[in-house]
């Protein structure tokens, strides 16, 4: 097991299956005729030996102005189904609908989502080769099946989408003051010292195992290996050891030198302040998750280099975490013109995260648990605002029909055929 605390690794996973679920729907998509599980292509895999002329995008865009060119809707579609039993290389003459949960190859929804209803499209070249789709309505039991958690995702979406937007007229408007102290700061200075703790908690860190690390260890395994192994507290003591004391007292203070301090207002936004602790999570956040994102991709990273002929990455870190900063500060002064303030349930849940935390936790983001606590106050009011709004008995509450609606019209789920004109690499002929 690799242990490296807090590390933002991306972990890429590739699953390759030539079936429909591969390029449109899997078998529980929710197909209003029953997605074909049967394929002519079963025995096929993609990247066999190739033949010397490939017609698949000629026979696909011929395929595709003959059925264009019918102006009747019901005209098209009787001809589309006529040319799918004849020339869909999987054999499939079904209609599906697609969820959020469908697998697509890369392509094929595109393809799909530019169409009216009854529109014929072809698709750009994928994987297989080449489809050539038409968009169809969805029937009234296909939205029926659709499945509550669905519906509640949908909500999720539609309400982040709606808060967004609303967020943006207000931060068009908004009065923000900022403090000249932050073109004070020494941001390749403070990049340096954030740098220098991670990898002094990191090797601590990889050095130890706990007992829990072990039992997982062990479970993932299925041995049983003998290692020397530490309690929590223990792992947290020594972590806590590699921690400047100047770090525990005032995070911020020492990440710049003194010239912010946790409580030092960067910012403030139609009146609500902004801390620089809170400045510094969204910077260090951010220093942090792209550099482990570089580094994972392309073996380093560094912060001091040119992001454009004006600016380095150490600027452009910084432009991000004041607009992040600012973002949340609107937030809060949206609620508080509404009356609404964090229940004292959200605060309770905040201060048993925090709990649930060690200080070498914070330190990645460089915080103390002053500069987290203050942070996450601000996600609190927008949980708190979306509820007041758009919760049970809100003033723009939203309905299941509200969710559905909003799936159709932003093509969340959509009917339609397909007809796979299949590269030679994938006939393998």
């Amino acid at each position: 097991m690799m242990k490296k605390k807090n590390c933002l690794t991306l972990l890429l996973a590739l699953a390759m299956a030539f079936s429909l679920a591969a390029c449109g729907g899997s078998d529980d998509a929710g197909t209003s005729s029953g997605t074909s599980s049967e394929s002519s292509t079963a025995d096929s895999s993609a990247g066999s030996a190739t033949t010397s002329e490939d017609t698949s995008y000629e026979d696909a865009l011929a395929c595709y102005e003959e059925l264009s060119a019918l102006t009747d809707d019901e005209e098209r579609l009787e001809a589309f189904i006529e040319a799918q039993a004849e020339l869909n290389y999987d054999g499939n003459t079904d209609e599906f609908l697609v969820t959020p949960a469908s697998s697509l190859v890369d392509g094929f929804s595109d393809a799909v989502l530019a169409l009216d209803e009854y529109g014929v499209g072809l698709s750009d070249e994928t994987s297989y080769g080449y489809f050539v789709v038409i968009r169809l309505p969805v029937a009234d039991e296909d939205i029926a099946a659709i499945d509550e958690d669905d519906i509640e995702d949908i909500k999720d979406e539609y309400i982040s989408d709606r808060f967004n937007a609303r967020l943006s007229e207000v931060l068009s408007a908004a009065e923000v003051e900022r403090s000249d102290l932050l073109d004070e700061v020494d941001y390749l200075a403070l990049f340096e010292k954030l740098e220098t703790l991670q990898a002094d908690l990191d090797e601590v860190d990889s050095s130890l195992t706990t007992e829990d690390e072990a039992e997982a260890d062990a479970d993932e395994s299925g041995t049983t290996a003998e290692v020397d192994t530490v309690t929590n507290e223990e792992l947290e003591e020594a972590l806590l050891a590699v921690v400047p004391e100047a770090f525990l007292e005032d995070a911020t203070a020492y990440l710049t030198d003194g010239v912010l301090t946790n409580d030092t207002v960067v910012l403030t936004v139609d009146g609500v302040e902004v801390p620089a602790c809170t400045y510094l999570y969204f910077l260090c956040y951010n220093e942090t998750y792209y550099s482990s994102m570089y580094t994972y991709y392309y073996g380093s990273f560094d912060v001091t280099e040119a992001y454009s002929d004006d600016m380095t990455y150490a600027d452009v870190f910084a432009s991000m975490s004041e607009s992040y900063s600012t973002q949340y500060a609107a937030v809060q002064a949206m609620a508080e013109a509404e009356g609404v303030a964090p229940s004292e349930e959200d605060v309770a849940g905040l201060t048993e995260t925090l709990d649930g935390m060690n200080l070498s936790d914070m330190a990645y983001v460089g915080c103390n648990r002053v500069g987290l606590e203050s942070t996450y106050t601000y996600t609190l009011y927008g949980d708190a605002l979306q509820t007041y709004l758009y919760g049970e008995g809100g003033s723009e509450e939203l309905t299941d029909e509200d969710a559905v609606d909003y799936a159709l019209e932003n093509g969340y789920y959509y009917n339609c055929r397909y007809i796979l004109f299949a590269s030679s690499a994938l006939m393998g002929s």
